[in-house]
């Protein structure tokens, strides 16, 4: 298993390639296609297209890869209506509006060879998620090192935020977290030393 992170856009967010034994997960695709189609290597098939939540910083590419290779792009149904809202998902100037097909995750998601837990932790927005695959939590914009995301934005909750952070407390804290911004980190660590547990 690989993990190949790009760090991409105006808010240097993290796209992350999953990669295990010629298959390909693309997870929250920022911007600029031809870079992130320029890690995925000849002869690996990307599988599906993975979204931690519904703001325009992580969902740029879409459209343009979910084409391209065909493949399934999936979603919480509660951040539905960012994807088709500029002004709900911040994209005011580059009015990004998803137009592939979306499919809704539920609590498991098996995509090629892959299996992965989806959690759903609502907070950042109400439909944000963490991607669990084996020893790796995708956290999007929920869990940071050191620190959590943002509710002041569109349907943003602290209080959901807070019991998201319950969930995440009972996980296994050997997991290697890769949030959406800045680097990656473990849940012990954050366990230790995010002022958010």
């Amino acid at each position: 298993m690989e993990v190949r992170t790009l760090v991409l856009g105006l808010f240097q967010t993290n796209t992350y390639l999953l990669v295990e034994d010629g298959e390909v997960v693309i997870i929250d695709p920022v911007s600029k296609s031809e870079r992130i189609q320029s890690k995925i290597l000849e002869g690996e098939r990307v599988v599906g297209i993975l979204l931690t939540h519904g703001h325009f910083d992580h969902i740029g590419a879409v459209d343009e890869l979910a084409e391209l290779y065909q493949c399934p792009v999936y979603l919480h149904y509660n951040d539905y209506e960012l994807t088709q809202d500029p002004q709900k998902n911040y994209s005011q100037t580059k009015k990004i509006k998803l137009k592939s097909k979306l499919s809704f995750y539920e609590d498991h998601l098996h995509l090629g060879q892959f299996n992965f837990f989806i959690h759903h932790t609502p907070g950042h927005t109400p439909g944000s998620v963490c991607i669990e695959y084996k020893d790796r939590l995708f956290t999007g914009d929920t869990l940071f090192k050191h620190s959590v995301g943002r509710t002041d934005l569109y349907k943003g909750s602290s209080q959901d935020l807070k019991q998201s952070l319950r969930i995440i407390a009972k996980m296994d804290p050997h997991l290697v977290i890769y949030p959406g911004h800045e680097e990656q980190s473990t849940l012990a660590d954050e366990f230790k030393n995010n002022p958010y547990f």
